[in-house]
């Protein structure tokens, strides 16, 4: 999921430091954006200093 809104939430996780929940088949990751590029997004959480997810694989995502 690569959609102008999914990127704004992106850059306000980052630049805000806001905790982000990722929507994945089967899954939900939380975490705080620390890097976006044209294929994946990095996080951090308090349990990983790094969590890569591919932009293909996100259904939805949610702020905090």
């Amino acid at each position: 999921m690569n959609t102008p809104a999914v990127q704004e939430l992106f850059q306000l996780s980052m630049k805000e430091k806001r905790g982000i929940t990722f929507f994945l088949p089967g899954q939900a990751i939380a975490g705080v954006v620390t890097k976006v590029d044209a294929e994946a997004v990095e996080a951090r959480s308090q349990t990983h200093s790094r969590i890569i997810i591919r932009l293909d694989q996100i259904l939805a995502v949610a702020i905090a």
